[in-house]
């Protein structure tokens, strides 16, 4: 009875004792305020690791690195970051692994490590895809598509915020909706798409009412506004741009509460009369801005207040304005790294002093403008390479670990035979043989798994040159395209289109489908789509009968380019006016016919082209039967068996 009471009276004094921890966490964390901030945040870090309860552990360390990393104290965030990869060794916690990732990458991103934030955003990003947390993985992809922006990479920042909304828009996570909109609107803005920025710009704005905190779906609802209004200035639409800035500007103490929001809507409504013409009420309008920025302290915005002044002041003829703002924006465009106001300022410099000065101005433009466009396309080229590198080194480790199973699996069903050896050898030669036909099937079933994980790496590699081949070669191409149009080559311009569509089609050919994501009813649906012409009908029978599910993917994307080849041979080739695909399947394989009623040919042929090649060589390599026959004005017929295990 005394040892029972003593049990009872020690835990109750552990539960209390546990408590008036949690209570103390709670109470650092609720008044992690001034001078004491960082004390009662490490504080409450420290008593979650003597607690050891899982959820204090993460919320602790992340309010002291969210804090951290608002004071850019990198020594801050990597203490949270080391006890988060701590807690993950311990308790193989995936989330920990991707917030300390998360972390990692806000910490090189105060140190202006580009690659390297990029680089550990990306990592986050795939362990939050293994967890399947759409939210964290939108958010991750947000953070890159920022950064692909402000960088220049503006196509790139297309093919991540688009990813990013595959996640998001499901979730309704409204504020990190809302920034992708934003930030795919930014992008298309500088690509010169005004239409299609304010597209996304306006989903934005019709969900910002539902953004909870007050003055954050305010400062949505301004940028927004100053945003499309950008899009109609720049399609010189004037006065729509002007009442757009002024319904902004008469927001209710804008210039107080909202004071970046004023400066923007104030400084794109003056650049709409330094447009018009009215010179004198752009500056003054530029003038009151630059006030305005220097109160707030944003020296990166007063660099570019001054070199619109600069602007105007050289248009009005007023040289000494316009060189001592030219100068302060340069001076304040080198501080803050605002390479464009720097280049804008150096040009205005060179036009306003003696040829002396003027020459150093103008080396000095010519070659800060070289090496911008050299790190773009540096930059461009190294955050492809980060993608690929990292997803490289993560499908190696797959692999590995897929091998490891295999070679286990394979000793363990060898074992396995062994013993059944031993059993049977005495009963009957038949039991031998149904024995040796269990093992040769199983054998043959890992040589297909085999086959079908090669063809799916050849594949990524396909997808990874095609990727290539359209963010960076059509894009260098357009560049020189844009370069040459300015010089009126207008033959090697025509020319450099023809290359630019060949380059496309090759990159549109070598690229993969995806069957993770989309089904595979819905891909041939798609491809029959493309080749939609009033000419040429394509019908797809008992596409249902076959439960896809349960088709291995390699099957399916061999399947899916068969149909895309032979399409293209019946309309390119046959010049046929109907194609017929008919899908069936049995336990062991599916069969896909595939008939045309175009010109036909000799199937004896030795010339019959590189198209019938592929699809032979396409289903043989899955241990597949490929059968064709054709007649001269009677059409083709080509049929497809493949195993669904290799047997």
């Amino acid at each position: 009875m005394k040892k029972t009471l003593f049990l009872f009276l020690f835990f109750s004094a552990f539960i209390v004792f546990s408590q008036k921890q949690q209570d103390s966490i709670t109470f650092y964390l609720k008044n992690a305020k001034g001078a004491n901030k960082f004390s009662y945040l490490k504080r409450a870090v420290l008593l979650s690791e003597e607690l050891k309860i899982d959820s204090l552990i993460k919320q602790t360390n992340l309010e002291y690195a969210k804090h951290s990393y608002f004071a850019k104290d990198t020594l801050g965030l990597t203490f949270s970051t080391n006890k988060l990869l701590k807690h993950f060794q311990l308790k193989k916690d995936s989330f920990s692994l991707a917030k300390a990732y998360h972390l990692e990458a806000l910490n090189h991103k105060i140190k202006n490590n580009l690659d390297s934030t990029f680089y550990y955003h990306h990592k986050s990003k795939n362990v939050s895809i293994a967890l399947k947390d759409s939210i964290e993985i939108g958010r991750r992809l947000l953070s890159m598509a920022i950064l692909q922006v402000k960088e220049l990479d503006y196509l790139g920042c297309q093919i991540t915020t688009i990813e990013g909304l595959k996640y998001i828009e499901p979730t309704k996570e409204y504020r990190t909706l809302i920034s992708l909109y934003q930030t795919l609107g930014n992008a298309l803005g500088h690509l010169k798409k005004p239409k299609e920025a304010r597209n996304y710009y306006t989903k934005a704005q019709e969900i910002v009412k539902f953004n909870n905190v007050k003055s954050r779906r305010e400062r949505n609802y301004l940028n927004l506004l100053s945003n499309i209004g950008i899009t109609f200035k720049d399609e010189r639409k004037f006065k729509k741009a002007a009442s757009l800035f002024k319904e902004g500007l008469n927001f209710d103490s804008i210039e107080t509460k909202h004071p970046t929001q004023y400066q923007n809507l104030l400084g794109n409504l003056s650049s709409i009369s330094f447009r018009q013409g009215y010179t004198k009420k752009a500056i003054e309008g530029y003038k009151t801005v630059l006030k305005s920025r220097i109160k707030t302290k944003n020296l990166y915005a007063q660099s570019v207040s001054n070199g619109l002044l600069a602007e105007a002041y050289l248009k009005n003829k007023q040289y000494e304005l316009a060189k001592k703002h030219a100068k302060t924006g340069l001076e304040l465009g080198k501080k803050t790294r605002n390479n464009e106001q720097v280049l804008g300022c150096l040009k205005i410099l060179s036009e306003l002093t003696n040829e002396k000065t003027a020459k150093k101005y103008l080396e000095e433009y010519i070659k800060l403008s070289d090496s911008l466009l050299t790190k773009e396309r540096n930059l461009k080229n190294q955050f492809a390479k980060v993608r690929y590198e990292t997803d490289k080194k993560d499908k190696e480790n797959a692999d590995l670990k897929q091998e490891n199973t295999e070679k286990q699996l394979l000793l363990e069903s060898e074992q396995q035979q062994k013993i059944i050896g031993w059993l049977i050898a005495g009963a009957s030669i038949l039991f031998l043989a149904f024995g040796f036909t269990i093992a040769s099937n199983r054998r043959k079933k890992l040589l297909f798994d085999s086959k079908l994980q090669k063809i799916e790496a050849r594949e990524k590699e396909r997808q990874q040159i095609a990727k290539s081949l359209h963010d960076e070669v059509a894009g260098d191409i357009r560049m020189l395209h844009l370069k040459l149009a300015k010089t009126n080559l207008l033959d090697e311009t025509k020319k450099l289109d023809v290359i630019n569509e060949k380059v496309r089609n090759l990159s549109h050919q070598l690229s993969s489908e995806s069957f993770n994501e989309v089904f595979f009813k819905d891909q041939i649906i798609n491809l029959i789509s493309d080749f939609f012409d009033s000419d040429f009908r394509i019908k797809a029978e008992k596409i249902d009968s076959v439960n896809w599910k349960n088709i291995n993917n390699t099957i399916k994307r061999t399947l899916f380019l068969i149909i895309r080849e032979s399409i293209q041979n019946a309309k390119k080739h046959a010049t046929a006016k109907k194609v017929t695909l008919h899908f069936s399947e049995t336990k062991k394989a599916v069969f896909l016919t595939i008939s045309d009623n175009g010109k036909g040919f000799n199937i004896d042929d030795k010339k019959n082209g590189i198209g019938l090649k592929n699809i032979k060589e396409r289903t043989e390599e899955i241990n597949g039967v490929f059968y064709i026959e054709s007649e001269l004005e009677k059409g083709t017929t080509i049929k497809i068996e493949i195993p669904k295990n290799g047997n």
